[in-house]
């Protein structure tokens, strides 16, 4: 499963540089928003990047569930 954060092997394919410093310029160039971990990488949203790159994701419309007829229904033919 992905993280919510690009790994290091996706951001420097991203930014074409492994050096964070140099990533973090290329970043910075381009407006991208990001935020610098303990060891000053920076850590770049997995859906921000796909939205800054214009990627879309398909929506699958979803259709209203059928409806379901009672299992059972009550004999009240007895009451008074």
């Amino acid at each position: 499963m992905e993280t919510e954060i690009l790994t290091e092997k996706e951001l420097a394919e991203l930014t074409g540089y492994k050096a964070r410093g140099y990533q973090r310029r290329w970043l910075e160039e381009r407006q991208w928003h990001f935020v610098e971990s303990r060891g000053a990488r920076p850590l770049v949203g997995r859906q921000y990047a796909r939205m800054k790159l214009g990627v879309t994701l398909e929506v699958v419309p979803l259709a209203p569930p059928p409806t379901l007829a009672p299992m059972w229904t009550p004999d009240i033919s007895k009451v008074r």
